[in-house]
């Protein structure tokens, strides 16, 4: 079975970026004929030598310019133009919010191909609030996607609705964003959780994890993503501050890089960690490979996770495959359904800073050594590689 799957574009290394490529990868371990596409590719992200499974294209080829903005939004018109480069793939998963259901359903319509929808939040032009979306529109391609979808929206959102509620069947990252495309194309969904790969974020040995812990001091905060404002950083920072009153000591290390132009919002951050008197307790780490990323989970006390009514946040259920417990916001957000209260992690009052510093207080007392195993074992029965595989694999072969 011939499988393409499809995305917006391929810019960076985020949340749906990840499950993308990791669907490729694991399909084709599978035995399946698979590569993916996006209306834009960075070929800076592309690595064959070092992942050889993951093939990448883009969906257009040549004759149209190769600007991401362009691109991304041409693929709506110009949705007929990908029959080319999708000719051989007998059924498609096409990520959303973006282009990918809309492209699955005009193929289905020309060619009668059939499509699964996988979708990791609803179009953020239309679905967030005033003060959010300026958060959203950080950079030149989401602030020019988000004022002509603004312009255009009856049409563009028509063209969304038709491309999810056109599906084979949908598939959504957690059962938040399942309740809102229930609300929003009247559509029922199967939750098909991003995987996990629980054989790379395992617990280390001991020994290794305290000549790492040198590196950072006692307690340390862990927290990852991408240094945007929409994720919050500034209450992170603020929750720090009340920490550091019972803790003087703790370390807030944070990996992630900005995006081009985001230099801004770092030096905001910094400016806060001085003025709160925190700038000595904060470590901006950049970017983290997995490896690295894997050592900074089994490091730290805590992972903290400070973004609100996040979909899902790969974030913390990696830190628990880690055996790191993690305090989240209890918005009913993504976060919500992979921390347990005083099991896995905490979850704080919405969003009260007081509240999560005291969650990263009581996630200090929590014995590492001892539910470190059950926190990978958790991770393993809900969220793995191997589920989200079985999951995906039902849906294809319904079809």
């Amino acid at each position: 079975m011939p499988i393409g799957v499809l995305y917006s574009h391929f810019t960076e290394r985020g949340g749906a970026e990840n499950v993308i490529l990791k669907q490729v990868d694991m399909l084709h371990h599978r035995g399946y004929d698979v590569k993916c596409y996006f209306a834009y590719v960075d070929k800076r992200l592309v690595k064959p030598a070092s992942n050889p499974h993951c093939y990448v294209d883009d969906y257009f080829g040549r004759g149209i310019p190769n600007f991401k903005t362009a691109r991304i939004l041409m693929s709506l018109p110009l949705a007929p133009l990908t029959t080319r480069k999708l000719a051989d793939a007998s059924v498609l998963i096409c990520h959303g919010y973006g282009p990918g259901p809309w492209i699955g359903y005009v193929q289905k319509k020309m060619r009668g191909m059939k499509y699964v929808s996988y979708i990791h939040f609803l179009p953020r032009m239309f679905h967030l609030n005033s003060d959010e979306a300026k958060l959203w529109r950080f950079d030149k391609t989401r602030n020019t996607v988000y004022l002509l979808g603004r312009i255009s929206e009856p049409l563009v959102k028509e063209m969304d609705f038709l491309g999810v509620s056109n599906s084979d069947e949908v598939l959504v990252n957690s059962s938040l964003t399942g309740r809102r495309v229930k609300q929003v194309y009247g559509v029922d969904s199967r939750v098909c959780y991003p995987p996990v790969d629980t054989r790379v974020f395992r617990r280390l040995d001991e020994k290794e994890v305290m000549r790492l812990r040198k590196q950072f001091g006692w307690p340390l905060i862990f927290s990852s993503g991408r240094i945007v404002a929409i994720k919050r950083w500034e209450w992170l920072i603020e929750i720090l501050a009340r920490v550091k009153k019972t803790f003087p000591s703790v370390m807030l290390a944070i990996a992630g890089e900005a995006p081009q132009g985001g230099e801004a919002y770092i030096s905001k951050l910094e400016r806060l960690a001085e003025e709160l008197g925190v700038r000595e307790n904060v470590k901006f780490l950049g970017f983290r490979s997995p490896e690295e990323l894997v050592q900074l989970y089994n490091v730290a006390d805590v992972y903290a996770y400070p973004t609100p009514m996040e979909d899902f946040g790969l974030g913390p259920v990696e830190a628990m495959a880690c055996g790191t417990p993690a305090v989240v916001w209890n918005d009913g957000g993504g976060p919500c359904e992979t921390t347990v209260e005083g099991v896995t992690g905490f979850r704080a009052r919405p969003y009260d800073v007081n509240d999560f510093a005291e969650k990263i207080t009581k996630a200090f007392d929590m014995d590492k050594q001892s539910m470190g195993n059950s926190l990978h074992q958790f991770v393993e029965r809900r969220f793995s590689c191997e589920k989200h595989l079985e999951t995906l694999e039902n849906s294809l072969k319904a079809l």
